[in-house]
């Protein structure tokens, strides 16, 4: 499955490179045990991707950092094997970990999502969290190209993505505390991004609402506690005008077509 590959384009993140190698591994494993921000984005994704994930086969996760995105997955289907791959060692090992905490049938690796080390056509899904909005528009490109290539026909294509709106997180996640990217490109335009590869079926929609600076403010404590209980009416704003102004993030799936169109 694995391909031999030529030297690789280099991403021109170093600090988020830098910000990655700065976290411990304890305070970047996954536990499930407490209510977090962390935890309660994961279950805003994994609400939506749950049904649509493959009973079994190989899922990857392009540019995985902490590795919580696809260990939540492999949590949901534990017949599939999940690879995770990035380019920071750091996010290596953390994917590593992760994956081992809960027993699942995985791996990391190093590569670079500008030419990503498999063979065309042989994951059953290929998913991003928060990596699509780290590149320009040429860029993008080649990214989700590589990732549809990879992918089975009718196999799973997810992405989410940070865009540059009126977000109500957007002022504290620009900080330079928190070094958080976006991307200009509105929904419409992402849509006709996707609509022009191989994949079919592309439905992108705005959601989660969250309070500002989530991150932070709500650590913990009593405010997080309330904004657990307001869960599915957060939810219920996801693909709403509302969210359409207010919303964190893209969300955006698809299926490749049986026959390429390029």
């Amino acid at each position: 499955m694995i391909i031999i590959q030529s030297e690789l384009p280099k991403e021109n993140k170093s600090a988020w490179k830098k910000k990655y190698d700065e976290f411990t591994l304890d305070e970047q494993l996954l536990n499930l045990d407490i209510q977090s921000p962390e935890n309660f984005i994961d279950d805003l994704k994994i609400k939506y991707l749950k049904s649509l994930l493959p009973k079994k086969g190989i899922i990857v996760e392009v540019g995985a950092g902490s590795g919580r995105l696809i260990t939540r997955i492999g949590l949901e289907n534990k017949n599939c094997k999940l690879i995770g791959f990035d380019y920071g060692s750091f996010s290596i090992n953390l994917i590593k970990e992760n994956i081992a905490k809960f027993n699942l049938n995985g791996t990391a690796m190093w590569a670079n999502a500008f030419c990503i080390p498999f063979k065309s056509n042989s994951v059953d899904a290929v998913v991003s969290g928060g990596l699509l909005e780290h590149f320009n528009e040429t860029e993008i490109k080649v990214v989700i190209q590589e990732m549809i290539r990879i992918l089975k026909p009718e196999g799973l294509f997810y992405a989410d993505i940070v865009p540059a709106k009126s977000s109500l997180c957007r002022p504290i996640i620009l900080t330079k505390h928190c070094g958080g990217y976006e991307n200009n490109f509105t929904k419409n335009q992402w849509k006709k991004i996707l609509d022009e590869t191989s994949l079919k079926n592309v439905k992108i929609f705005s959601g989660c609402i969250i309070p500002v600076n989530f991150y932070g403010w709500f650590r913990s404590g009593l405010k997080l506690k309330i904004i657990y209980k307001l869960q599915p009416y957060i939810n219920k704003l996801d693909d709403t005008k509302l969210s359409d102004i207010l919303g964190f993030m893209y969300y955006a799936f698809a299926r490749k077509q049986m026959k390429n169109k390029i």
